[in-house]
């Protein structure tokens, strides 16, 4: 997974079914750009316009190439090569702008003609030696990995491991120096439309409460709070609130993987149910599913299902997945029938659940009511679900 900026970003940027604005009026915008380090090839360029994912191709000419486009209000855009690699993260405005890409170095990317960019690239500024910091650590737990999994049991295995969980404590240190940056920046910028981006992420990493973020958002200049990424925001706040701790599931209607209609109401009543979203590519999702096994070889008989609910864009990765770990014992669905390329309706889970991360876990008791939420993958997180079924079921 790639760890620049727009990383970190993209997990609050999910495909979303925002309402269109017919009343908006759409203005062009020319992207004129040039690259240095690649005289030939193409770059792509995906954006938002309303509802519509864009995902526009041109070719590069000594180095230099020109998108134009229609938007109605700044938006957030990715430029890449075509493949896996990322140029830059930008925000686009209904206006002529310029851009030059340092390839290999999205943080050096230069842009003129944005006010959005502009406050952006201050931002990242000041940000930027701690991402470079972070960058390096986490190259460095990169490079764990592979000796971990290249050594045999045994003091050196044993002291690579300890290491690697001390890159990891220093990982989660360096991001919590972006907590008061972040923060100030919001605060201080209410007619921004990159404060919503922002405050989403402060929220989702529990800087602050979501009550602190409902005060923060409503007191943001009208015209960001009926952007896009407002409604975004305001969409996932009423998600988060469908999902609290004692409150009844909201109801999802979903085509499983063997093609029949599976509903949550359809358990109410009859059986605890366990909601395990997850990806075919995400390793500790996979790393938890030898526990989900045992316990549905345990508690199925007593009133326990479990439904597997994929964020995975390729279905046929999920489906493999899904062969590959033997899990057809319990039900498999995607967070949206027609994820992620189609319109999200009413009744995908999509529209009213939010999860973190993943693997993500909701237990759900018989009378459908949300006990608890499990983020991650642990030893103590399968112990606290365990003592939770037991209780459940066992008797």
């Amino acid at each position: 997974m790639k760890t620049t900026l727009s990383t970190f970003l993209a997990f609050v940027l999910l495909l979303s079914s925002c309402t269109s604005h017919p009343d908006k009026k759409f203005k062009k915008f020319t992207l004129q750009g040039k690259i240095n380090g690649q005289d030939s090839g193409i770059v792509v360029l995906t954006y938002w316009s309303d509802t519509d994912r864009i995902n526009d191709t041109v070719k590069i000419k000594k180095g230099k190439f020109i998108f134009t486009g229609k938007i109605f209000e700044p938006t957030e855009a990715d430029l890449t090569d075509g493949k896996d690699l990322e140029l830059a993260m930008v925000f686009l405005e209904p206006r002529r702008m310029k851009i030059t890409i340092f390839k290999n170095k999205p943080l050096e990317t230069k842009m003129s003609g944005s006010k959005t960019q502009t406050e952006f690239t201050l931002l990242n500024k000041i940000e930027k030696p701690i991402y470079e910091r972070f960058l390096l650590l986490k190259e460095q737990r990169h490079n764990f990995n592979d000796s971990i999994k290249n050594s045999k049991a045994g003091p050196v295995k044993l002291l690579l491991e300890k290491k690697a969980e001390e890159t990891d404590s220093l990982l989660s240190q360096t991001l919590k120096e972006l907590d008061p940056i972040e923060l100030k920046f919001v605060l201080e910028n209410p007619k921004s439309y990159v404060t919503p981006l922002y405050l989403r992420m402060l929220e989702a990493r529990e800087v602050i409460s979501l009550d602190s973020a409902k005060t923060i958002f409503n007191g943001l200049d009208n015209s960001i709070k009926k952007s896009r990424y407002g409604k975004i925001f305001i969409k996932n706040i009423r998600k988060k609130e469908n999902i609290r701790i004692g409150n009844q599931a909201p109801d999802f209607k979903a085509t499983d993987l063997n093609q029949q209609t599976l509903t949550l109401s359809q358990f109410k009543g009859k059986s605890v149910v366990l909601l395990d979203f997850w990806a075919s590519w995400c390793v500790p999702c996979r790393q938890s599913i030898p526990h989900v096994k045992m316990i549905f070889e345990k508690y199925h008989s007593k009133g326990l299902e479990v439904i597997a609910v994929s964020v995975d864009e390729d279905r046929k990765a999920w489906i493999e997945a899904v062969k590959q770990d033997n899990t057809d014992m319990w039900y498999h669905i995607l967070i949206a029938d027609k994820w992620p390329n189609g319109p999200i309706t009413a009744d995908d889970i999509y529209q009213n659940y939010y999860y973190k991360g993943i693997p993500e876990q909701f237990l759900i008791d018989k009378n459908g009511k949300i006990i608890d939420r499990i983020g991650g993958y642990s030893k103590e997180n399968e112990v606290s679900l365990d003592r939770q079924l037991s209780q459940l079921l066992d008797n």
